[in-house]
């Protein structure tokens, strides 16, 4: 099964406030993965593991609800399509750092530290319990023509648009995860 996350913003190369920033985009992202849990097939992911809380993560006071688990045997293969306003072959075109930051967004936080107190008590769905769920990755680059896009001053100053494409598999096929593998 696939569908896409559209991610439209900045995606700073070595933020200042890393975990700030990385919220922010996880804030984006969150209502998306929600939606997608409320629409079958993908529902049966929250009915299998909201039962009991058995996929949700509290960490620093905030529940994250990942949607590719160990507890139902998923992985991700991830084709990201990132769209920016700057010419490629420039010094400002660091894809390697700008994944990292989203990598790191799409998995829910791994200790207290990575987590903004603004999201205490609230529940967050991220894509990945941990990066290591991802079993592909594709990434290409392209230059975003639309003027909404404004160039900043700074390397890390303006939005790109990001979409990603994610196609769910099973590291092994079991009842419960039968429906969204098919």
């Amino acid at each position: 099964m696939k569908f896409k996350l559209i991610y439209s913003g900045e995606l700073k190369i070595n933020p200042k406030k890393r975990s700030k920033h990385i919220n922010e985009i996880r804030k984006v992202l969150s209502p998306q993965l929600k939606r997608l849990t409320e629409i079958t097939p993908y529902s049966i992911i929250k009915e299998k593991l909201m039962k009991n809380e058995r996929g949700v993560r509290c960490i620093g006071g905030v529940k994250y609800f990942p949607i590719i688990t160990p507890e139902l045997n998923l992985l991700a293969e991830l084709d990201i399509q990132i769209l920016h306003p700057e010419l490629l072959e420039t010094p400002r075109a660091d894809i390697d750092n700008r994944l990292k930051t989203l990598m790191d967004a799409l998995k829910r936080p791994q200790s207290s530290h990575e987590v903004c107190d603004d999201n205490k008590g609230k529940m967050m769905y991220t894509l990945l319990d941990d990066d290591h769920m991802v079993k592909g990755l594709s990434i290409n680059t392209t230059h975003l023509l639309s003027s909404d896009y404004k160039d900043g001053t700074h390397p890390d100053d303006y939005k790109l648009l990001v979409i990603i494409t994610v196609a769910i598999k099973a590291s092994k096929g079991t009842p419960d995860n039968l429906a969204v593998i098919v």
